[in-house]
């Protein structure tokens, strides 16, 4: 239950900061003109060749065309405004169910290079792991071979296809808070008495810095034991 606040405390927290930043004068709803010029106005001071550069896979062109995508997939009434629930959504969509597709298909462009609308081992492991080269892989990544090859590709074809992509990302019946939360008692729980005592967190301070559920350390600074 406290992952499950600290994760929507951090949502919330991150919309009502944007929300002010992007709409300071508290309107029902935000356009997106307003938007655009807030987030990309800078973009009036580049070149057409700098706004197209491509940086690995990364373009200020790309940026704005995939969040006008996304912009326009939050805006359920079409009237290209979103209320503070749909501004919500579109800098959150792996929150709304409605947005969950979006989401699939932003991890799909990232992922396959190739643009073959499906993602190889290759892929896969290239996301997570760039390593030089004749190095020796980590045993995660073995792990995520496995994974691969057992339980993501589904119909062993080699491949991701969109939908497996989608039971990878965004798998039905799996609760992350639930998890995090399973993970962070088995790496610190010393006593294996299934709770965590002060000497328990502080003794595995990094693992919980490290963590999501933690805001990546920002909820321990919020009790003073810690």
């Amino acid at each position: 239950d406290w992952i499950r606040f600290t994760q929507k405390r951090y949502i919330t927290e991150d919309v009502d900061r944007q929300w002010k930043q992007q709409n300071p004068e508290n309107n029902p709803t935000i356009s997106w003109e307003t938007y655009q010029n807030m987030v990309y106005g800078f973009l009036d001071t580049l070149s057409q060749s700098e706004i197209e550069k491509d940086d690995g896979g990364f373009s200020y062109k790309k940026m704005l065309k995939r969040d006008r995508r996304r912009w326009a997939t939050a805006d359920k009434d079409g009237d290209g405004a979103l209320t503070k629930e749909e501004f919500s959504n579109f800098l959150h969509p792996e929150e709304s169910d409605y947005m969950r597709d979006i989401v699939v298909l932003e991890t799909m462009e990232d992922i396959d290079k190739d643009q073959d609308k499906k993602v190889s081992l290759k892929e896969y492991i290239g996301d997570m792991c760039r390593g030089e080269e004749g190095e020796e892989e980590p045993d995660w990544v073995i792990s995520e071979r496995e994974q691969f090859n057992t339980y993501r590709d589904k119909d062993g074809d080699g491949f991701m296809d969109e939908e497996e992509v989608k039971n990878w990302i965004l798998p039905q019946d799996f609760d992350h808070a639930e998890a995090e939360a399973r993970h962070l008692i088995y790496e610190a729980d010393s006593d294996a008495d299934e709770q965590l005592t002060k000497e328990d967190v502080l003794n595995k301070y990094d693992l919980f810095v490290g963590s999501q559920a933690t805001d990546f350390g920002e909820a321990l600074a919020r009790h003073d034991e810690f």
